[in-house]
């Protein structure tokens, strides 16, 4: 009777065989390891653009809603409509809402400024405020590293102060420039037009 012969595998193609899936499979695993890195990053720029884009959306309609309404800070000395010093801008707005009418104005003074790199908006119960009155912050926006506020005249020359001892109308701003130097997202700024009968 004639021998039958078994096929298999030699020990020398069972390591290259080992070796070769090891290979692949370290291959394969630092794919999936970027891609899982790629999409985290992705999925944190979309969130720090979406928090942006929540800030400049709160700024705009608060900025939208100027009023002309001068204040009278906790030494009773007036304060103008508009305040633009130190990077921060503070301002009175029309339109705060009253769903439990309580007695108060629908007028409010609100302040945006850096503390900490965290970009606040700052408001106070009252418009004329109170010896002692405490202000309420709201963070907006985490690791903004730097923040400017500037009006834009005519001419295109910036007006970091405000107010400020200007010569005539024609040197009065037209726009209002918000820039934020922001951690992943860098430089980004938005330009505003100022309502008619604020300044």
């Amino acid at each position: 009777m004639r021998g039958i012969r078994i096929h298999g595998f030699t020990l020398l193609e069972m390591i290259v065989a080992v070796a070769i899936f090891a290979v692949m499979a370290g291959i394969a695993y630092g794919g999936l390891n970027q891609t899982i890195k790629t999409g985290k990053q992705v999925g944190e720029s979309n969130q720090r653009l979406s928090e942006l884009q929540f800030a400049l959306s709160y700024f705009s309609r608060d900025w939208l809603q100027a009023s002309p309404r001068k204040i009278r800070n906790q030494y009773g000395d007036e304060e103008n409509n508009i305040v633009i010093a130190d990077n921060s801008i503070t301002f009175t707005r029309s339109g705060w809402s009253n769903l439990l009418q309580s007695k108060r104005s629908t007028l409010q003074r609100v302040q945006y400024l850096l503390i900490d790199e965290n970009l606040l908006r700052r408001h106070w119960l009252s418009l004329d405020q109170g010896i002692g009155e405490e202000p309420f912050d709201s963070v907006l926006l985490h690791n903004v590293k730097d923040l400017e506020v500037i009006f834009i005249d005519a001419s295109e020359k910036a007006i970091d102060t405000w107010p400020n001892a200007i010569s005539g109308n024609e040197n009065l701003p037209v726009a209002l420039k918000l820039s934020l130097d922001i951690d992943q997202l860098g430089k980004t700024w938005r330009y505003l037009e100022i309502a008619d009968g604020v300044l």
